[in-house]
């Protein structure tokens, strides 16, 4: 196989594994019955780590199309899972908050999520996985 060929393979296989990660998270989430996509998971967990991001850092921070990231806030706070409060006086800028439901919703679902992405990662030794950041680090790195 030549070197052109394997660049495509790895880029294939990353796609593959984030896309099988992604359905299976969605999977495990439906057999519990908890009603939340992975792409507002993300968000919930930035909100909770983070109390007051805007929704630009959001975007930023998860790689993820601003538009997107503001639809998602708005299913969120029709959930009433998010609110968006005035940042330092800028009636522009809105910091997103998690409610009360929010915070439990979120407390909740934090096992699942750090359970999922152990059964991920498990056979992965730590060496392999300390080599598999460097590597996707260097590659994101050639490409920025």
């Amino acid at each position: 196989m030549s070197d052109k060929k394997l660049e495509e393979v790895y880029f294939f296989l990353l796609e593959r594994t984030v896309r099988q990660f992604r359905k299976f998270s969605q999977r495990e989430l439906s057999k519990r019955e908890i009603d939340i996509s992975g792409e507002q998971w993300v968000v919930l967990k930035r909100a909770n780590e983070h109390p007051g991001v805007t929704q630009k850092e959001i975007a930023e921070s998860t790689y993820k199309d601003p538009a997107s990231v503001t639809r998602m806030i708005d299913l969120l706070e029709k959930r009433n899972f998010v609110v968006r409060k005035s940042s330092d006086g800028d009636r522009r800028s809105y910091g997103i908050h998690l409610t009360k439901e929010g915070k439990e919703f979120v407390q909740r679902v934090l096992p699942l999520a750090e359970e999922m992405r152990s059964f991920g990662l498990k056979n992965v030794s730590e060496n392999d996985k300390k080599v598999f950041l460097e590597v996707l680090n260097k590659i994101y790195e050639n490409l920025e």
